[in-house]
């Protein structure tokens, strides 16, 4: 009888009763933010690593490998020591997954998020009794070499703390420009955990530069748009509660991201801000997972900053708990449409038609000289404060929609971006045998591949294209991505070539516009004659452009350029400029 009873009693009094029997002092961590230090990277993982010693609804676990060598860390908290998330979703819990220290010099979320869980768990300030609905996981640091990285110089416009690690990471990547592509072994491992948890609701932890005003959280939600209209609907009731609860319960404040449509002045408009599935909110958007991006305002002293994403994580995780039963129904509403879903938007243009309209306090500018340089600079004048109503344009259009295959084929000789997919939760089956099929392949007539890096690599954009109809030869062991999965946006997003974080926009596969074949002046000039006799639909084309085109009748190598592409597309079994992944079939 007495174990019965103990089984139904509320989680959150489940973990204060395994708490008062644990042996030993309880963990002790000491916040230093109001001195405007932030923990070192050892302190926090001593911290989370001393709760979950002490207190069996707490767990630390090692996820995976980081660039710097050290492993990406996953901090959980459940009511009645369960931590299996498959098991924690069947009993109708919500999942919250924070993500901290992306960027090393915006270090608000670590500190927050440690007296979060050290709070949760001590049952501290009336907040454990979320745990009766929802599990609670931390990523306690993402950028582990950037946190390593401490100075004073990092960062250096920034209201404290005194110490900052620095931007990239290890391999100074910019980590929230990889979740999609997942170039990084961070990204690789947060992947994992991801997937692992599947959370019903994301947050990941900032602080942005910019522009001045009163509140001290800015947000970025993700973009409802990129959400099932019904978990749209619901997303947009709690973003509006948040903001709500951050403004009429807190001295902190919040407004949306400071976003400006091509606009210098505040005063004429923000809008929402278009989370690409590169950047984290953009990519958990893409299994159904609402979220976040905390950017606190730079300028605001680093306790303050601190206690905003404090309050922000708290407010979040209590509407997740008291709305459990239903983001789980639909987020699982969502998943089963995604995977009948045929038509995929990978693009959507702001809309400045209609607005909403702002509450924006903000500080008066001016412009002093520079005491260093004698230049001008503008700043803001904190003792002439104003408010006003401003545009805040939140809607957006569609710009870019495809419409998926039945399948995508990918060539085995691309065995990075098939392992890419995996990784994300994408079913991958393959061809046994050496198979002639009938497929749409895209053929790349014009492209840009930027001379400037980014991230590392060359990005490229499709400028001219055209899908090409016919049989094309694959091998035994090709992959075959089928679009009937939960995974459907993820691999859409990815695979088709002119969405903005796909595969190929990111370079991934730039090698396959490389020129392959070329001719040589003492030979070609008779077989290209010859072809044309032979091809009366290239001859056709080809005379079109010499009547047409003044500067290709004058130059004989652009002419014989002209027939050695249109050759190599359409006779040769793998031409140069066709994008590697097929669609198969219609």
């Amino acid at each position: 009888m007495h174990k019965t009873l103990f089984i139904f009693l509320p989680a959150a009094l489940l973990l204060l009763i395994h708490a008062c029997t644990s042996h030993g002092p309880a963990p002790e961590v000491e916040l230093r933010y109001e001195k405007n230090l932030s923990l070192e990277y050892d302190e926090v993982i001593h911290a989370y690593q001393a709760m979950a010693d002490y207190y069996p609804g707490a767990e630390l676990l090692e996820m995976g490998a980081t660039d710097v060598g050290k492993p990406l860390h996953l901090f959980m908290i459940s009511g009645d020591g369960d931590f299996d998330p498959a098991s924690i979703r069947d009993k109708g819990r919500s999942i919250v997954l924070i993500n901290n220290g992306i960027h090393a010099g915006e270090p608000a979320g670590v500190d927050a998020s440690v007296k979060y869980a050290l709070n949760l768990l001590e049952a501290e300030e009336d907040i454990n009794h979320v745990l009766d609905n929802t599990a609670i996981a931390i990523i306690p640091v993402f950028n582990i070499g950037g946190y390593l990285n401490l100075s004073r110089y990092h960062r250096m416009n920034q209201d404290g703390p005194k110490y900052k690690g620095s931007r990239r990471n290890a391999r100074n990547l910019d980590l929230n420009r990889d979740f999609s592509k997942q170039d990084s072994q961070n990204a690789r491992s947060f992947a994992k955990i991801f997937h692992y948890l599947d959370p019903d609701v994301f947050i990941d932890t900032h602080t942005t530069n910019g522009v001045e005003h009163k509140e001290v959280m800015t947000l970025i939600p993700t973009l409802h748009n990129r959400l099932h209209h019904e978990l749209a609907a619901f997303f947009r009731e709690m973003t509006d509660t948040l903001y709500h609860r951050m403004n009429s319960e807190t001295e902190w404040g919040a407004i949306p991201y400071v976003h400006r449509p091509g606009f210098r002045n505040v005063r004429k408009g923000i809008a929402a801000f278009n989370d690409h599935p590169h950047y984290s909110s953009g990519y958990a958007a893409l299994f159904n997972t609402p979220g976040f991006i905390t950017e606190t305002q730079y300028a605001k002293p680093y306790p303050e900053r601190v206690k905003a994403t404090y309050d922000f994580i708290v407010f979040t995780a209590e509407y997740a708990a008291q709305h459990a039963s239903q983001i789980i129904k639909l987020r699982e509403k969502a998943a089963e449409s995604t995977t009948r879903q045929r038509t995929f938007t990978l693009d959507w243009d702001l809309n400045m038609e209609n607005h909403d309209s702002l509450l924006f306090r903000g500080y008066e500018t001016e412009v002093s000289l520079s005491p260093l340089t004698g230049r001008q600079v503008t700043g803001y004048n904190h003792n002439e404060p104003w408010e006003a109503y401003i545009p805040f344009y939140d809607n957006y259009l569609a710009s870019l929609k495809v419409e998926a295959p039945g399948a995508y084929i990918i060539p085995q000789a691309w065995p990075d971006i098939i392992q890419r997919l995996k990784l994300n939760g994408v079913e991958v089956s393959y061809l046994k045998h050496d198979t002639l099929l009938d497929v749409k392949t895209t053929y790349i007539r014009e492209y840009n591949v930027r001379p400037a890096t980014s991230q590392g690599r060359q990005t490229a954009e499709i400028t001219s294209k055209e899908l090409i109809s016919g049989p094309r030869q694959f091998y035994a062991g090709d992959a075959i991505i089928k679009t009937n999965q939960r995974a459907n946006h993820y691999i859409v997003h990815m695979l088709e070539p002119e969405a903005p974080a796909s595969f190929f926009q990111w370079g991934l596969f730039n090698s396959a516009l490389e020129d392959g074949e070329g001719w040589w002046i003492y030979a070609f000039e008779d077989y290209a004659y010859e072809y044309l006799q032979e091809d009366d639909s290239l001859r056709k084309a080809f005379e079109k452009k010499l009547t047409r085109d003044d500067h290709f009748a004058d130059d004989a190598i652009s002419q014989l350029n002209f027939i050695l592409n249109h050759i190599t597309r359409d006779k040769t079994e793998r031409g140069w400029h066709l994008y590697p992944v097929a669609r198969y079939p219609e």
